[in-house]
């Protein structure tokens, strides 16, 4: 699995929105400033974090976005597949009437052991986890 720019920026924009989790929202400025990302690239990344239900644009001066739901109750998983869709490491899985081998393909367990692997993974990190291990300094690692 290789993940979009969009996707690692859209992560690291949900991080920073996080961070002012139930103070004030966060502008976009400001996440394109601390996170060093081109402000209209941004823009629509948290346009479509907004239309998948992670975050919440208010307008107005004191305007900005904030989590739909908690920290602890967004995964790494969820982001992902908001801004990239479904992970997968072969189409086949995801549509396997493009192959006319996917009923008996020798390595399609394969594919969907390395699709289980990766959704386990993300699925089991949320933002809080990544806050707190940012916090705690470089060198921590997750527990997974």
């Amino acid at each position: 699995m290789k993940l979009s720019s969009k996707c690692r920026y859209g992560i690291r924009a949900v991080i920073e929105i996080a961070r002012n989790y139930k103070q004030r929202p966060t502008k976009r400025k400001e996440i394109a400033a601390s996170q060093n990302l081109d402000d209209s690239y941004l823009e629509n990344i948290l346009i479509d974090l907004k239309n998948k239900s992670i975050v919440a644009a208010l307008r107005g001066a004191k305007g900005g976005f904030i989590l739909k739901r908690a920290p602890e109750e967004i995964t790494l998983l969820q982001v992902i597949e908001s801004l990239q869709g479904e992970l997968s490491p072969a189409e086949c899985l995801l549509t396997p009437e493009i192959c006319e081998r996917s009923e008996k393909c020798v390595t399609k367990s394969v594919w969907q052991k390395m699709k289980d692997a990766q959704e386990d993974v993300l699925k089991n990190v949320t933002i809080k986890d990544l806050l707190e291990q940012e916090l705690a300094g470089e060198d921590a690692v997750l527990d997974l």
